[in-house]
C-alpha cells in the first residue's frame, strides 16, 4: 500500500489541533461554538412560547437533578480505602485527613464529565501562557528485538531510540539544591512534560521541595527512530533511565515514582519485576522510596473498555495521530500488517492488540503475559498509593474489583492490596478532573499556593515519608535516609 503522502498537510493540521496547546484551545472553542449555535437554531424552529417553556423546563430539571446529586456527594460521599497490613502504612493513613472524606468540588463543576471542561481549559492555559521552564536531556535507550527472550548474540539490544528527560527545576539552578528528593513522573496516554495531564502536580511538588523529572517516553516527545513503541511504556527503558538519573543526581536523598493514567502501568508492572529481582539478590535493580498511580486502568486486557462517547473517539484519534500517523514510515516498514490493522482499529482496546509487534511481542497474548501490571502487583514490595475516582470517564475503576487474568478463583486487585503490607488504594466518588483552583488552591507565579493540599497530592507526599528518618510532615531534610518498606 502506498504511503499516504497526499494527506501530509491535513495530518499536520490535525496534529496541531490535537497535540498543541493553542490548537486544542481553538478546537475546544470551535466545538463549544457549534453546540451553542446548533442549540439556538433548534430552539428557534419551535413556536416562541414552546421554545421558552421547553428551555426553562430543561434548565430547571437539570438544576434540580444536579442539586440532588451534589447534595448527596457533599453530605454522604466518602473515600473507600483499601489498605495493606503494614503498621507504618496504617499509621500514615490514619494521619491523612483528606483521605477520610471525598473531594468537594464546587457546584458548577460537579460530575466527572462536567469537571473535564474547566480542567482541560486550565491545563491548556497553563501550558500556553505559564509553561514550565524545563531542562531537557535526550537520552538513548536500547531495547531487545524479542522481549520474551534474554539478551544474546541472536537477540541484541538493537532497538535504539531517544527518550527526553525534563528536569524541573533545572539542575543548574542555584536556588534549588541538588540533593533534593526527586520524583520521576510518567505522563498519560498522549501527554507531554507540559501536560502530564496538567502541570499542577509538578508545580506543587517543587513548592514542597521535590525536584521532578518528567519522562517523555518513546514517541511522546520526538518522532520514533526505531520501530519500538509500547503504548504504556517499557520497563527496560525505565531501568536505563534510572541508572542515568542516579549518575546525574547522585546526592538526591531519594527517588520517588508516579504515573498518571496510562503512565501508571510502569510503577506497578516494572517495580514488581524490580522488587522480585532484589529479593533474589540483584542489588542493581531500581529501587524507589514510594510510588503513586493516579487513575490507572489496572488490567490491560480490559482497561479501555469503559471509555464512552466522546472520549472513546477522541482518545483513539489522538493516539493514532500522535504515534501511528506521525511515525508511519518507521512502523509500516517494520510490520505493514500490524500497522494497517492498528490504523483500522475501532477502539483503543483493539488497537492495543494490534500494536504488540512494535512493543517486542509476536501477539497480543504475549504482550499481556509480559506487560499486564495486575500480574506483577503481588511482587511489589515498595509502598504504593493508588487513587481513582468512580466517576472518571477515562478509566475503568471497576477493574480493581474484578478477578485477575487466569486467576478466576484468586483475589481481586483490591483484595491483593489489603493482603500486602505496602499498598493503599483510595476510591473517591468524584473529583477525577478538577483543577486545583476548583478545590480552593491558587496559583502564584511559577509555584502554587499549598495551604490546602488535594487528596491526591497530600496522600502521595505523606506516603513518601514511609521508611524515612524525616519527622517533618511536609518538608524534606538533608539528613533524610529514604528506604523502601518490604513485606513482613
Amino acid at each position: 500500500m502506498i504511503l499516504r503522502t497526499e494527506l501530509k498537510p491535513l495530518r499536520c493540521f490535525w496534529h496541531f489541533l490535537l497535540h498543541d496547546s493553542l490548537g486544542r484551545l481553538l478546537l475546544g472553542s470551535f466545538l463549544l461554538g457549534i453546540v451553542y449555535f446548533a442549540t439556538s437554531f433548534l430552539l428557534s424552529l419551535l413556536p416562541g412560547h414552546i421554545s421558552a417553556v421547553l428551555g426553562r423546563a430543561v434548565a430547571y430539571g437539570a438544576l434540580g437533578v444536579s442539586l440532588f446529586l451534589y447534595t448527596s456527594i457533599r453530605g454522604f460521599g466518602k473515600v473507600d480505602g483499601y489498605i495493606g497490613t503494614g503498621e507504618e502504612l496504617q499509621r500514615v493513613f490514619r494521619g491523612m485527613r483528606t483521605a477520610q472524606r471525598a473531594p468537594r468540588p464546587p457546584f458548577w463543576a460537579y460530575g466527572g464529565n462536567v469537571q473535564f471542561m474547566p480542567w482541560m481549559v486550565y491545563n491548556l492555559f497553563s501550558a500556553t501562557f505559564q509553561a514550565l521552564d524545563f531542562e531537557k536531556q535526550r537520552f538513548t535507550v536500547k531495547g531487545l528485538q524479542d522481549k520474551t527472550q534474554p539478551e544474546s548474540k541472536t537477540n541484541p539490544r538493537s532497538m535504539e531510540d531517544e527518550v527526553i528527560l525534563n528536569f524541573f527545576p533545572k539542575t543548574s539552578s542555584s536556588d534549588f539544591p541538588l540533593d533534593a528528593p526527586t520524583i520521576v513522573v510518567e505522563p498519560g496516554l498522549t501527554c507531554t512534560a507540559q501536560d502530564v495531564p496538567g502541570s499542577s502536580f509538578l508545580r506543587r511538588a517543587v513548592d514542597r521541595g521535590f525536584r521532578v523529572v518528567v519522562i517523555e517516553r518513546r514517541g511522546h516527545g520526538a518522532p520514533l527512530r526505531a520501530p519500538r513503541w509500547n503504548l504504556f511504556g517499557d520497563s527496560d527503558d525505565t531501568e536505563q533511565i534510572y541508572e542515568m538519573l542516579q549518575e546525574r543526581l547522585p546526592d538526591a536523598v531519594g527517588f520517588f515514582w508516579i504515573g498518571f493514567s496510562s503512565g501508571s502501568k510502569l510503577p506497578i508492572e516494572a517495580q514488581g519485576k524490580f522488587d522480585a529481582r532484589r529479593e533474589k539478590g540483584d542489588g542493581k535493580a531500581p529501587s524507589f522510596v514510594a510510588m503513586a498511580c493516579i487513575c490507572p486502568g489496572y488490567n490491560l486486557e480490559t482497561c479501555f473498555q469503559g471509555f464512552k462517547f466522546p472520549y472513546r473517539q477522541m482518545c483513539l484519534s489522538s493516539t493514532k495521530s500522535k504515534f501511528l500517523m506521525e511515525n508511519e514510515v518507521v512502523l509500516r516498514k517494520f510490520n505493514p500488517e500490524a500497522y494497517e490493522k492498528a490504523m483500522e482499529a475501532q477502539d483503543l482496546q483493539e488497537l492495543l492488540l494490534h500494536v504488540a509487534p512494535f512493543a517486542g511481542y509476536s501477539s497480543g497474548k504475549e504482550y499481556f503475559e509480559h506487560e499486564n501490571p495486575v500480574l506483577y502487583a503481588p511482587q511489589v514490595r515498595t509502598p504504593c498509593l493508588i487513587i481513582n475516582a468512580m466517576d472518571d470517564p477515562l478509566t475503568v475503576p471497576t477493574n480493581a474489583f474484578g478477578k485477575m487474568p487466569g486467576q478466576e478463583d484468586g483475589p481481586t486487585f483490591a483484595e491483593m492490596i489489603q493482603q500486602s503490607s505496602c499498598g493503599l488504594l483510595l476510591m473517591t466518588p468524584s473529583g477525577c478532573g478538577l483543577p486545583d483552583w476548583c478545590r480552593g488552591h491558587r496559583t502564584n507565579g511559577a509555584h502554587e499556593d499549598s495551604r490546602t493540599a488535594s487528596c491526591r497530592c497530600k496522600t502521595f507526599f505523606k506516603l513518601a515519608h514511609i521508611g524515612t528518618t524525616s519527622s517533618q510532615p511536609w518538608g524534606w531534610c538533608n539528613d533524610a535516609n529514604p528506604k523502601s518498606v518490604g513485606l513482613s
